[in-house]
């Protein structure tokens, strides 16, 4: 795994555990970069952590502390692995055992208990199972990028994770859990979703208004705050519009780009001619020039006997007198112009000022 993307696996779950009001030691962000980088054996690491949370009270501070340390380490191998395609309520099941069955009995295994939270009450524990078997079934019809713009991913994600918060499928750790869930699945369809890039306040307020008000429009801007394309993945360009003329035109058929094997194939017949082309003499090809001419002196022959026997005789071509010439034509001359006299007479034109008496 590369660093970059190491560093926004730690960062993301240390944020998705903040959001819970849970702080880790400084050494847990160092330790899990190096367990992604495969510099440390993550089994080995928590050995002994598990087996001291194990004599604490599970009700003591030290005991949370514990289990919230090898949560976060479970849960940064469970997004390096990451879901699996296509996506399950098993799928669900089993990233809450891998994160919390160290020190839980009952991990990965449905809520059995009402839970309620601010005065509301979250799902009944008997519908738990088939709610989160519908709600998963919905999520795997969500396209991948970049068939999916990155606002309609984020409406879609925003639904079901409103449905989940309600849910509350787990008694413990249930938040952290389906905030890794959708974070894996994002990472499935092309996306990154980096809880870091908000306040670990704003991550709890938001899913509080989906929970307790119905209001999902927090929720909504922090996924198109956090959520970006992943650098395996293209963004998807705005197709220009175009006039009812060029979508009426024909589209023609386009060749299909040569292989591997048929560009290898073309560039050793290339050089393969280039060799013949450089072994090519001067002398021969003075050769082939000779040889060529005479097959052309041949069969104009065989041409000439062919058109003697059968009479006909191919049409000569008129030579012109070297004596005669076209007379030479006269330059037209133009007409002079002569001046119309006018009509009126010199009677009539005292006339016109004169009265009768």
């Amino acid at each position: 795994m590369e660093l970059h993307e190491a560093n926004r696996i730690v960062r993301s779950v240390k944020s998705a555990l903040y959001a819970d009001g849970i702080k880790l030691p400084p050494s847990a962000e160092s330790d899990g970069l190096l367990m992604l980088l495969g510099k440390l054996d993550c089994d080995k690491y928590l050995a002994p952590k598990i087996k001291h949370a194990r004599t604490l009270a599970q009700d003591s501070a030290a005991f949370i502390r514990a289990f919230c340390t090898i949560a976060f380490f479970r849960a940064l191998e469970a997004l390096r692995i990451g879901l699996p395609d296509p996506v399950t309520s098993a799928s669900l099941m089993m990233l809450h055992k891998t994160v919390c069955g160290d020190l839980d009995d009952e991990a990965g295994k449905p809520r059995a208990a009402e839970y309620s939270a601010d005065g509301c009450e979250h799902t009944d524990p008997k519908y738990i199972q088939g709610s989160l078997r519908s709600v998963i079934a919905k999520m795997n019809g969500i396209e991948r990028s970049p068939a999916i713009g990155k606002e309609d991913f984020a409406g879609y994600i925003t639904h079901y994770m409103r449905e989940l918060v309600i849910m509350r499928p787990f008694e413990r750790g249930s938040d952290f859990t389906v905030r890794l869930f959708v974070t894996a699945f994002c990472k499935a369809r092309g996306f990154s979703l980096c809880y870091y890039r908000t306040p670990a306040t704003e991550i709890r307020a938001a899913e509080t208004a989906a929970f307790r008000y119905d209001d999902v429009t927090p929720m909504y801007k922090l996924f198109m705050k956090c959520l970006s394309y992943e650098h395996t993945t293209v963004e998807p360009q705005k197709s220009v519009p175009q006039t009812r003329r060029e979508l009426n035109k024909p589209r023609g058929e386009k060749r299909p780009a040569p292989q591997s094997s048929e560009m290898s194939e073309i560039k050793a017949a290339a050089q393969n001619g280039k060799k013949d082309n450089d072994d090519d003499k001067p002398v021969d090809v003075l050769k082939r020039a000779i040889k060529l001419q005479q097959k052309i002196t041949k069969l104009n022959e065989q041409l000439t006997e062919l058109m003697t026997a059968s009479g006909s005789k191919p049409p000569a071509r008129r030579a012109e007198k070297p004596g005669r010439q076209k007379p030479a034509r006269p330059p037209r001359q133009a007409k002079p112009k002569t001046k119309t006299p006018d009509k009126k007479t010199e009677d009539d034109r005292c006339g016109d000022n004169s009265k009768p008496q």
